[in-house]
């Protein structure tokens, strides 16, 4: 009788979850009607807090585009991750048009650095709009401040200079290598948390130069440009030299470009009204006006041409962050190469569906409680070695990374199981007079299926207070004050530590993506 009701039990549970997929693929396949565009405001997703030069220039960018279209532009601020937690807002939204990315060259840093061919390719690269010229700027109270001087003193005391800028790895960080390896100089880079951090470090005499850019200067008398990466002389900044006036050929065009970017599928209509948007902003004299006073050279450049920018910046970075370390070489890469893309999340599929239905096969054929105990333990072991391969492809560069996170929970879940598997050889003969209870474990891991699935439509947050909700309730726990407190508790840490501390890109579901 005993068997007999937890087998209802187990077809109970796999009748649930083929119906919660069947209502999912229907709310995730289900086309919507598309009206003509736009029909609601567009939100402008931008990767920094307020204040940043990206965030100025979304803004700008809104009010200038008012002049030709009714519509109205909302900045949406997703700081966190260089630009994954914005990027995350964009790709989990419909490819309808209405969530614009704005985005830099530095975002391609942080997109090469976690595996991102596939972040590269989830996006439209629809529009640059701006190119803003790389600089080295110095402390014009030290007496080593001009740029023949700079590079005199590194030969004569190789790896003694200190650079500063913002996070390794970056934009400004790879600039300094090039600009190292075109002279042959051996200094060292300190990254701060921000440009504005890196420039106090500079003019507290903390390091001898800054890569950056020339309105980076721009309101300090002490600050000084020595050199700058363009081809001829900037009209705003006339007395500031170009590297090839310098004598260095090869350095006049490394720059910083900013630009917009839409979700790849967005339909062919809604690029043409956003390429026409963007040659009537590019060609405005209040937008031209405002770019020129920094130095910065304005001009669109469109999808087709941006794109090939785009994969071409990936490769230098690529290289020189191999070349730093930031990311595995070759040789030490092969585990990483294993975890990116498509083939390791079919691999990780197939694997986990085939041990769940020989998890399922033993435990149905009477097989001793034991065996049907092991493989159930085995099966959590598995998922937590993939995640584990998966996540050495994540960067390395700083002490608390992407990888922190998942880690800890690797690390915390596989000596647990190690340790139910040295409890159940312990205990055989306990086990085996008991009977299997694997009826428990399947329901759970079915129970599991069904929360990743509803977590894509309804986020996170939502899905994760039920799903803790439910499972107290499946074990028999029913005072409900406490499980609502212990629920709320449990969103209230993932917010504050997981998203807004760790800047973990939790989804927030399709179904509220489409709403807001």
């Amino acid at each position: 009788m005993k068997q007999v009701l937890n087998d209802a039990k187990v077809k109970y549970t796999l009748r649930a979850i083929g119906l919660i997929m069947l209502i999912l693929a229907f709310l995730l396949l289900v086309p919507s009607v598309q009206a003509a565009f736009p029909e609601k405001p567009i939100k402008i997703v931008v990767y920094t807090g307020p204040g940043g030069l990206i965030d100025i220039s979304a803004r700008k960018f809104a009010g200038v585009a008012s002049k030709y279209v009714d519509v109205n532009f909302v900045v949406e601020n997703k700081p966190g991750a260089g630009g994954i937690v914005a990027l995350k807002k964009v790709i989990q939204a419909p490819a309808d048009g209405y969530n614009l990315y704005a985005c830099t060259k530095s975002n391609i840093a942080k997109f090469v650095q976690v595996g991102g061919s596939d972040y590269l390719d989830a996006l439209s690269w629809t529009a640059m709009l701006m190119a803003d010229p790389e600089c080295v700027i110095t402390n014009g109270t030290q007496d080593l401040h001009q740029w023949p001087q700079i590079v005199e003193n590194a030969l004569q005391q190789p790896g003694e200079q200190n650079w500063v800028g913002p996070a390794a790895g970056g934009l400004d960080h790879v600039t300094a290598l090039k600009i190292w390896d075109a002279y042959g100089m051996d200094a060292k880079w300190i990254p701060f948390k921000s440009g504005g951090k890196a420039l106090a470090a500079l003019l507290g005499e903390q390091g001898v130069a800054y890569v950056g850019n020339p309105r980076d200067a721009l309101g300090n008398p002490d600050l000084h440009i020595a050199a700058v990466s363009s081809p001829e002389r900037l009209e705003a900044f006339p007395d500031v030299p170009t590297f090839t006036e310098l004598g260095m050929v090869g350095l006049e065009n490394e720059y910083m470009w900013r630009g917009f970017a839409l979700k790849k599928g967005t339909p062919p209509e809604v690029v043409q009204w956003y390429d026409a948007l963007f040659k009537q902003v590019t060609a405005d004299p209040e937008w031209i006006s405002f770019w020129g006073k920094g130095g910065i050279d304005v001009k669109y450049v469109a999808e087709k041409e941006f794109t090939a920018q785009v994969k071409k910046d990936a490769e230098v970075f690529e290289y020189y962050l191999r070349k730093s370390n930031i990311i595995q070489g070759e040789a030490e890469g092969i585990l990483a190469i294993i975890a990116t893309g498509t083939t390791f999340n079919v691999l990780s599929l197939l694997l986990v569906l085939t041990w769940l239905s020989v998890s399922y096969g033993v435990y149905r054929s009477d097989y001793s409680a034991i065996t049907g105990r092991v493989m159930i333990i085995g099966f959590f072991l598995v998922v937590s070695i993939l995640f584990l391969v998966q996540s050495l492809n994540f960067p390395n560069g700083s002490a608390v990374g992407p990888a922190a996170v998942p880690r800890l929970w690797i690390f915390m879940l596989i000596p647990l199981n190690l340790l139910l598997l040295y409890k159940t050889f312990r205990n055989v003969a306990e086990i085996s007079e008991s009977g299997p209870r694997v009826d428990i474990v399947l329901n759970f891991i079915g129970f599991l299926v069904g929360y990743l699935l509803v977590m894509q439509v309804l986020g996170y947050f939502l899905s994760t207070f039920g799903f803790i909700i439910a499972g107290l309730y499946y074990l028999g726990y029913r005072k409900w004050r406490n499980v609502f407190i212990i629920s709320a508790s449990w969103i209230l840490f993932s917010y504050l530590i997981f998203y807004k501390t760790l800047y973990v890109p939790l989804p927030l579901g399709t179904l509220f993506e489409r709403i807001f």
